[in-house]
């Protein structure tokens, strides 16, 4: 025996090569200690920052994270009941915002761009795709949300290219000042994900931790707005 740990192990040491070990290395990190790591996931704490404030391995986090955001549903939470008990002709004067928001993966060369459908009258994010710009990208973000309100509803958006390819004209509301909503919720974002902030050191490294991560964020801020309305 050889003192011991300071998580209270018993330390041994070899007596032909003076290493030094434990023969049970593994300790556990309480139900509530877990219950704080997992609110810190939704706040602007880096995944190395969390490790340093709760003493946690970055290899136990990394499998941890990944536990909790992989319960993230894929319609993101979102309480439809508002809009369902709405009319085909009432949805027709429901405004649906779209926008994108630029970020990376791994160095500023490689951008992949978040879009976001944001329903306002719910306080809720309805869908979310990570990609590139173009037409496609653009699809693969409607082909998320429910047919009746890609049907009915009408979309508010910038001056992109790609929404004139992609929603018909007479449900598409061109313009700036009618993307108000959605620009603040993303200055929200990018002030409560820390990977998501300017000339942040707290980048995504891999594009399936950057998507879970926001998805689960995303998810969180839609049963906040639960809320609300």
């Amino acid at each position: 025996m050889y003192g011991k740990t300071h998580h209270q192990k018993q330390r041994f040491r070899c007596k032909d090569c003076n290493r030094q070990f434990v023969v049970d290395n593994g300790h556990l990190i309480s139900k509530e200690k877990r219950g704080y790591i997992e609110r810190l996931l939704s706040e602007r704490v880096s995944l190395r920052g969390i490790c340093r404030s709760m003493e946690v391995s970055m290899t136990w986090l990394m499998n941890f994270a990944a536990s909790i955001w992989e319960q993230t549903p894929d319609n993101l939470g979102v309480d439809y009941e508002l809009l369902e008990n709405l009319s085909d002709e009432e949805l027709q004067s429901v405004e649906i915002q779209l926008d994108e928001m630029w970020s990376f993966v791994g160095c500023k060369k490689n951008k992949r761009w978040i879009w976001v459908v944001y329903c306002p009258a719910i306080k809720q994010v309805l869908a979310f795709h990570v990609g590139g710009r173009g037409k496609a990208d653009a699809e693969k973000m409607l082909d998320k949300l429910p047919q009746r309100l890609r049907d009915h509803c009408q979309f508010a958006t910038d001056y992109w290219e790609a929404y004139y390819q992609t929603i018909p004209s007479d449900q598409h509301h061109p313009s700036k000042a009618l993307t108000f909503f959605i620009e603040g919720y993303f200055t929200g974002v990018r002030a409560r994900v820390s990977r998501l902030v300017r000339r942040s050191v707290a980048f995504s490294k891999k594009l399936e931790n950057h998507v879970a991560a926001i998805g689960y964020f995303l998810w969180q801020r839609n049963l906040m707005a639960h809320h609300y309305y």
